[in-house]
């Protein structure tokens, strides 16, 4: 698979606004760095953002937003409150928020599962996800749920979509910037 339909398989519900963020992980010899380059003013200029953080010797991660929707996502009370107690400067505001996530993902071993709430998963599911290591789930899709099941179901079905939607364009020939585009005219 390419290195634009990796990013539309796995970014796209970030890039077209339905999700606030996504997080994957590349080969670092799948990621092009030139691409990614091309892509940033598109991007930047609809609020959207792509940022390549390394993990490992073999692997990247990339970390895609939509700084409104995750901007809004950490405002929540809940949110701030369950941040707070993780440790993040959430008074600071939405910047050094942000920052202090990518350092975390970059620099700690162990890996920071409150990424869940960043990336739109109900804070319910995060927190039984921590307490439980993982197990006791009543689905698993996009993330594992807790809570509500056909919520949540509903909603990776709509992440599915777009995904497969946004990809079946770059794979004939449409670039990334402009698959977004069209996808998001569509669905308004």
């Amino acid at each position: 698979m390419s290195f634009d339909e990796t990013v539309m398989r796995c970014g796209a519900p970030a890039l077209c606004g339905i999700k606030p963020a996504c997080l994957f992980s590349i080969r670092k010899g799948q990621y092009n760095k030139c691409k990614l380059g091309e892509w940033k003013a598109a991007f930047t200029e609809c609020g959207k953002y792509v940022v390549a953080l390394p993990r490992t010797k073999t692997h990247m991660l990339f970390f895609v937003y939509d700084r409104s929707l995750l901007e809004r996502r950490c405002s929540e009370c809940k949110i701030k409150r369950y941040l707070l107690q993780k440790g993040y400067p959430v008074e600071a505001g939405f910047c050094p928020l942000l920052a202090e996530l990518l350092h975390r993902l970059v620099v700690e071993k162990a890996f920071p599962h409150e990424v869940g709430v960043f990336l739109g998963y109900p804070l319910e599911d995060v927190v039984a996800f921590e307490k439980t290591a993982g197990t006791q789930f009543r689905y698993s899709g996009s993330w594992k749920v807790y809570g509500d099941v056909a919520a949540a179901q509903e909603q990776m079905k709509k992440y599915r979509t777009c995904s497969t939607w946004c990809r079946r364009m770059v794979k004939r020939g449409v670039p990334v910037p402009l698959a977004v585009r069209r996808y998001i005219a569509i669905n308004k």
